[in-house]
């Protein structure tokens, strides 16, 4: 019989940086992608204010759509990397 333990594949507990960075850059990315797409459909009063977060291009462009990608891949780099680095920061709150 085999006994589990709290932590797998020896774990610390503390989250990986660099892959909750990618995790947030994909994310971000997929998220614009999608919010490109949304901008050709003409569903309600759809602002698009994500797409402008990120290019001042004409929305439906695809300039928009590749300048875009890239600066919401990097926001999602940025914040994923600082979730991740908070998260371990906090670690001697947890409850042991």
């Amino acid at each position: 019989m085999s006994t589990t333990t709290s932590e797998t594949n020896g774990s610390s507990g503390r989250a990986n940086v660099l892959r909750f960075a990618l995790t947030g850059a994909l994310a971000a990315g997929v998220f614009y992608v999608i919010c490109w797409l949304g901008a050709f459909l003409p569903i309600g009063p759809a602002t698009h204010m994500y797409i402008a977060l990120f290019t001042s291009a004409e929305i439906t462009s695809s300039l928009a759509l590749v300048q875009g990608l890239c600066w919401s891949f990097g926001f999602g780099l940025i914040a994923g990397s600082l979730i991740a680095f908070i998260y371990n920061l906090l670690a001697p709150f947890d409850r042991r």
